[in-house]
């Protein structure tokens, strides 16, 4: 029994690893497309630098661009590498932490819900995107939570300095900074309420509070005009200018947005996908046999997640923000599977049919759009949808790029 039990694991092992090469491949080959595109609301988000003085943002891209200058390659390829390199390096570390974990079943559930790691393969265009420094943050954090040597801590301070000058959501997100933490301590059956055990996350918390706050209050004196020169002074198209770059100057509040979140049905829709995402965790947490502790954990997993909602109202791409979120509810659902009152399979109902059933329908029914889609997102069925309308489509904004792959397909499908 013991050995069909490991060949089972063995099998799921490999299975797991096909799945993240998958993730890594599906990513390096939109993030190519539409850096060398040059999007402006993707590669514009990257290209974000001090050019034009201090600006929310700006960190790594003033980096990239001073490194591409120095080396004389291209802007674009060194921010494609680095992009692509974070997030092979994330689903690396991702891969180790549930490696040892692939017998709870309810963990292939979650890896597999379209709102969380396929996020990025239902909608290609949250490929590229910056959020992928902060979830590479937590994952660096959670694989050292053992590590207390100074050089650690200070290079994990550092690192929240910079990706938080890099994006600000990152400040929206450190509570779960906390909740890891204390989920570790209560696995080593330490003191949870022993201040001392929480001096990094209190101090990068306090630095990250007065940075957002002077983010916020300096970026109104960044000049557009002059980041944008600088960017078409080394061969950039003008174009890269008109999308993330743009919206820097743009003071987007709640009586803004408002409206259309309205129009697009934004309240209904996310609460959706955030029950389907979110629900199955949270049925996992009040299976757990401490009463006590699980009321304690889902408190802190509502504060954390409203927390982290706070930074809502000023965008209109709620999906990449929820799917950040939903990522780190899973890290913390991986630290929880760590505790020794965890049970190891859950069943949601009694019938076995209907327990695969209800799974399927869950992961491919539906999906998670980023942003801008009045409608649910239809699931698989959209990915059919969008590569028949890509194949099929002769518009001038479908043919002006060289697209191999689609010349491909339709000369598989002999399309003419």
């Amino acid at each position: 029994m013991k050995i069909n039990n490991y060949n089972l694991i063995i099998n799921k092992n490999n299975f797991i690893i096909i799945f993240f090469i998958f993730l890594i491949l599906n990513y390096i080959f939109f993030n190519y497309r539409i850096l060398f595109r040059e999007n402006g609301y993707i590669l514009g988000d990257w290209l974000i630098n001090y050019n034009g003085g201090f600006v929310k943002r700006g960190f790594i891209g003033h980096l990239l661009f001073n490194i591409s200058k120095e080396i004389n390659i291209s802007l674009i390829h060194i921010i494609f590498f680095f992009s692509s390199s974070i997030y092979i390096a994330t689903m690396i570390i991702l891969y180790r932490i549930i490696k040892n974990k692939l017998q709870i079943k309810i963990l292939l559930f979650f890896l597999f819900l379209p709102s969380v790691l396929l996020f990025n393969f239902f909608d290609p265009l949250t490929v590229g995107r910056k959020e992928i420094l902060i979830l590479f943050f937590f994952c660096i954090y959670y694989i050292n939570l053992d590590n207390n040597k100074y050089l650690y801590k200070i290079s994990i301070y550092f690192l929240s300095i910079i990706f938080l000058l890099s994006h600000e959501i990152l400040f929206f997100e450190l509570p779960y900074l906390f909740l890891l933490r204390y989920l570790h301590l209560k696995k080593n059956n330490k003191n949870i309420l022993d201040f001392k055990d929480y001096n990094l996350e209190i101090l990068i918390f306090s630095t990250s509070l007065i940075l957002i706050f002077l983010i916020f209050l300096f970026t109104k004196y960044h000049n557009n005009d002059l980041l944008c020169k600088s960017l078409t002074e080394v061969g950039l198209n003008t174009n890269v200018c008109y999308g993330a770059i743009n919206d820097l100057k743009i003071n987007e509040v709640i009586s803004i947005l408002h409206p259309y979140f309205i129009l697009k049905n934004y309240y209904l829709n996310y609460s959706l996908y955030t029950f389907l995402t979110l629900s199955p965790l949270a049925y996992v947490y009040l299976k757990s046999e401490n009463c006590l502790f699980k009321n304690k954990l889902i408190l802190l997993l509502v504060i954390c997640f409203a927390f982290s909602l706070m930074f809502a109202p000023r965008v209109n791409d709620w999906g990449r923000y929820l799917n950040l979120s939903f990522l780190l509810q899973f890290l913390i659902f991986l630290k929880f599977t760590e505790i020794s009152l965890v049970k190891k399979n859950f069943t949601f109902f009694a019938n076995k049919y209907l327990n695969i059933f209800i799974i399927l329908a869950l992961l491919t029914s539906w999906h998670m759009p980023h942003c801008c889609n009045p409608r649910l997102g239809d699931g698989y069925y959209d990915i059919y949808s969008r590569i028949k309308s890509r194949i099929y489509d002769q518009s001038e904004n479908s043919t002006k790029f060289n697209d191999l792959p689609r010349e491909y397909l339709r000369k598989l499908f002999k399309i003419h």
